[in-house]
């Protein structure tokens, strides 16, 4: 068998950065997402379109008006929603605005 990157590439293996702030946060390098989300207190996401900005539409939740809102099928989204300290959730987003706490955002393909 090869040893391949591709697998560690989609896991996170790219960096992370950490964010406290309400500052917009977007991914530019690429073909690189943000690929996991740990939160590091509680935490909520801007109710606005950065709010969690997904990579691909309708796959991962997202606060974006009219496009991928849904986590689920009942039509729930990231807005009021508060992520408790300690959880990670993972999928693709190309960018977020938190409204409060801190995350650290890990880095894949």
């Amino acid at each position: 068998m090869a040893n391949t990157n591709g697998v560690q590439y989609g896991f996170g293996q790219y960096g992370s950065i950490h964010v406290r702030g309400t500052d917009a946060v977007s991914m530019v390098l690429g073909n690189r997402v943000f690929v996991a989300i740990q939160f590091l207190e509680d935490t909520k996401f801007n109710t606005g379109a950065a709010g969690l900005t997904p990579a691909d539409a309708q796959l991962f939740p997202s606060s974006e008006t009219g496009v991928s809102s849904d986590i689920s099928a009942n039509g729930v989204t990231t807005d009021n929603e508060v992520f408790p300290k300690g959880v990670t959730i993972y999928g693709r987003w190309t960018g977020f605005q938190l409204a409060s706490g801190g995350v650290i955002a890990y880095i894949g393909a």
